[in-house]
């Protein structure tokens, strides 16, 4: 199996996030993982799984992440499995529904990619970080059951 990890990150939480959910995904296979200003239509060919991350900022996917999916063709994702996080502040029931990974989420989809697995936050204490303990370890065990959904 061959995964794309794609990530954006301003004060690297998402970074360490994307880094132990590919060490996750490089046991079933290779995994490339890359940051989003650098990705390009060639990094989606031959791919069988993405998985896409950023950081929630204002209840909504950063503005540097947007034209990532402006320069993708329509439906170049079609059929593919995708799982979406983010990284963000731990928001009340209410707020949790404007978080990063489910704009993204659907993005995905809009280019024609099978959601797996709902979108997934991993919290941080501060903007400047840290992440919260146990973060990484839930990282990788989204991972895993993202594989698990997979392998089905």
């Amino acid at each position: 199996m061959k995964s794309l990890v794609v990530y954006f990150s301003k004060f690297g939480h998402t970074q360490q996030i994307a880094e132990r959910i590919s060490s996750e995904l490089a046991n079933h296979g290779t995994v490339n993982t890359i940051s989003s200003d650098q990705l390009v239509v060639e990094d989606l060919k031959d791919v069988d799984l993405v998985v896409m991350g950023t950081p929630t900022h204002n209840m909504n996917l950063p503005e540097a992440v947007r034209p990532v999916f402006e320069q993708l063709p329509k439906r170049i994702l079609r059929g593919m499995p995708v799982a979406a996080f983010d990284t963000s502040y731990k928001m009340s029931a209410f707020l949790s529904r404007f978080t990063a990974a489910k704009k993204l989420a659907r993005k995905l989809r809009k280019l024609g990619g099978k959601r797996i697995v709902p979108p997934e936050t991993f919290h941080v204490v501060a903007r400047q970080g840290p992440l919260y303990e146990g973060e990484l370890e839930r990282a990788q065990d989204w991972a895993s059951s993202i594989m698990a959904v997979i392998s089905q």
